[in-house]
């Protein structure tokens, strides 16, 4: 497991991190962390497990694991003194999952990693989180993550759907709904945020799409946070099968947030020079950023319109695959988006739609990408 040491004291940190590398954990000494700013290292760094050291001054300690807790999915250690029993209690309430003798501490660190280990075989699948991006204006990336997230719903019973897109609420608009909250309220209120909240933030579709909206106005796009974002993301997919979440390209930093948690990045594009320079020029950031190339899968809409780039040019540019090709139906897509209701729900036989149903089958775990080249 990726682990994270939060410690003040040199001697204790070299002798844990030396227990937690013979117990077989991933904790090189630059995931050693000092207490005061173990809280704006860890929060991108998606940590499994976080040992905190109570030692040698438990207050600050304590504060960064209740922070740690709040901003985390990771599982969290105490380490401490066994004679204080109210300082257990306040550490338990501070969510640690353990609390070791630090006395004992090789023989309790590796009793707790076994039930741990237990604990996390025992737990359901995490929900899967897919992203949506066009590197250009017009390619239909929010018909298309609306189209997948209404399938996916139909098959899972529900799906989550976040719009990234801070500076539009076409996600809203093409499912004909009227949000009461957005991803600004979760920002604004991420202190007090708990389960119960967190589904309230939602408009739910008839299809079992619930949908995370958009700030309402360009006010509000400043009080979506990157803490925000990893907080929504790390519940929804503890509640959903699947969550998709439709990006606006920029790569801010709430944007490159969803990206680092994603499992699956579709980059939609047209097969136009526009927009397959801008594609390079995404697909060239995700590599710098140091995402592997299987988690990118490259999905070209609104096929065959009149005067595009034949296809092997995209092989040539962007020296990658296109794992899906999606026709170009404008007078089915933009009927059923005039009407707010998923093309996929108007015209389920249409071809678009069929194409749009392989994709969400291949999210799904149905197709390989590196094995079939899906074609219309």
């Amino acid at each position: 497991m990726r682990t994270f040491v939060v410690c003040n004291d040199g001697a204790l940190n070299a002798r844990l991190r030396e227990l937690l590398v013979g117990q077989g954990q991933d904790c090189p000494p630059a995931q050693v962390v000092p207490v005061g700013v173990a809280a704006a290292r860890l929060t991108q760094a998606h940590a499994e497990l976080i040992v905190v050291v109570l030692s040698p001054d438990p207050e600050p300690a304590l504060a960064r694991m209740q922070e740690l807790h709040d901003m985390t999915s990771a599982a969290i250690f105490a380490v401490g003194p066994i004679a204080d029993s109210k300082l257990i209690l306040r550490a338990m309430r501070a969510g640690a999952h353990e609390y070791l003798n630090e006395a004992e501490m090789e023989a309790e660190l590796s009793q707790a990693l076994r039930r741990l280990q237990a604990d996390r075989s025992a737990d359901r699948p995490r929900g899967r989180i897919v992203a949506v991006m066009a590197p250009s204006g017009g390619s239909g990336a929010s018909t298309l993550a609306v189209s997948v997230a209404t399938l996916l719903a139909q098959h899972h019973r529900r799906c989550a759907l976040l719009d990234l897109k801070l500076r539009t609420d076409d996600l809203a608009t093409l499912l004909d709904l009227k949000p009461t909250h957005t991803l600004a309220d979760l920002c604004r209120n991420l202190h007090r945020l708990d389960r119960c909240m967190f589904e309230q933030l939602f408009v739910q579709h008839p299809s079992g799409v619930h949908l995370l909206a958009s700030p309402r106005t360009f006010g509000e796009i400043s009080d979506v946070t990157v803490e925000g974002v990893h907080q929504a993301l790390l519940m929804a997919r503890q509640l959903f099968p699947h969550v998709l979440v439709e990006l606006d390209g920029s790569f801010g930093k709430e944007q490159v947030e969803a990206i680092h948690q994603a499992n699956v990045i579709l980059i939609v594009f047209r097969l136009d020079f526009p927009s397959l320079r801008n594609t390079r020029r995404a697909l060239d950031y995700l590599d710098e950023m140091g995402v592997e190339s299987e988690r990118v899968w490259l999905v070209v809409n609104r096929y065959r319109q009149p005067k595009e780039l034949r296809p092997a040019k995209v092989q040539d540019v962007l020296g990658r695959r296109v794992f899906l090709y999606i026709p170009d139906d404008p007078k089915t897509v933009n009927r059923a988006n005039n009407k707010g209701v998923p093309v996929v729900l108007e015209r389920p036989s249409a071809r678009v739609s069929r194409c749009f149903a392989q994709l969400a089958s291949s999210v799904n775990g149905q197709y390989d990408p590196e094995e079939e080249e899906l074609l219309p």
